[in-house]
């Protein structure tokens, strides 16, 4: 199977589940500060589609570590606004109709990010020569002489 296939299906289910956590923040009328939708917009969107274009165009060099850190940078965001900050938005503070969907669909983006970082990490270590000699060395450090 074509691996860019193998990263794009995680990138899909990642986008979808933003779409449903977009259709839950506005049911339950979570309020997002001001930098927050450019944010979103630019890291969680922006970010994963230009990493699945140059993966697309077999520039693994710069699309796999573009989609992890894209993919990092969301999880950190989601879960500390989300999740932990208190404020409106908090995931466990939103009230009534739709706050179980909002819930749940805020761990979905959570976990549909890691997933994608996993599958492009799991790229970049396979594509990259100096990332697998760097992951490796830490993993397996060379035995020294004495």
């Amino acid at each position: 199977m074509d691996q860019r296939l193998i990263v794009t299906v995680p990138v899909v289910v990642y986008l979808g589940t933003l779409v449903l956590f977009a259709a839950a923040r506005s049911i339950v009328g979570a309020p997002l500060t001001e930098g927050q939708p450019a944010f979103i917009a630019i890291v969680g969107v922006i970010g994963p589609l230009t990493a699945l274009g140059l993966i697309w165009l077999r520039n693994y060099t710069y699309g796999a570590p573009v989609l992890v850190s894209s993919m990092l940078t969301t999880v950190w965001f989601v879960t500390y606004f989300f999740f932990l900050h208190d404020n409106p938005a908090n995931a466990f503070a939103v009230a009534g109709e739709g706050a179980l969907a909002f819930l749940m669909a805020t761990f979905s983006v959570v976990a549909t990010s890691l997933v994608t970082a996993g599958v492009a990490f799991w790229l970049w270590y396979r594509e990259s020569p100096g990332f697998r000699s760097a992951i490796d060395g830490v993993v397996r450090p060379p035995e020294t002489s004495d």
